[in-house]
């Protein structure tokens, strides 16, 4: 591209072989500086590993096991619907610690359920570019994803 040239042991114009790492680095850091805010990054949804995550909010003895069974339930209704979903279920952190992870990363769609949730058969969604938080309920919650209307 340079037309930079080198003299060989036999004295003749060679030309060099470049290769240049500058254009995928560089393009993941116009990536992250375009679609980052002061929290982290801000994913479109077409382009994020996940793009929903769901979160049992889970406390001894109030409805667990009925939470991580809705949560998975949950999951495999917006997987049929080619929509890729984590449940972050580890529970050796606290629920605040999981949505800053999941914030950093720039997942589109955070899902949150505890026991008040469960009781009232809806799940907390909080859009990640936005910030916005809706409360949708369980039956809602199929309409939106058959109307592509989630994110």
């Amino acid at each position: 591209m340079f037309d930079i040239k080198y003299l060989d042991k036999d004295g003749h114009n060679q030309l060099a072989w470049q290769t240049s790492w500058g254009l995928t680095t560089r393009s993941i850091g116009v990536i992250v500086m375009v679609h980052a805010d002061d929290v982290g990054l801000v994913l479109p949804p077409k382009v994020a590993r996940y793009q929903v995550v769901i979160i049992p909010v889970l406390y001894k003895g109030k409805f667990e096991a009925e939470i991580e069974a809705k949560c998975k339930e949950i999951r495999d209704l917006l997987t049929a619907k080619d929509v890729r979903v984590n449940i972050d279920d580890r529970d050796v952190y606290t629920p605040g610690w999981k949505y800053n992870h999941w914030e950093l990363k720039g997942v589109p769609l955070r899902m949150e359920m505890g026991p008040k949730d469960y009781e009232k058969q809806q799940i907390v969604v909080v859009k990640r570019n936005t910030g916005e938080k809706l409360q949708v309920s369980w039956k809602d919650l199929d309409i939106k994803v058959k109307k592509k209307r989630i994110f």
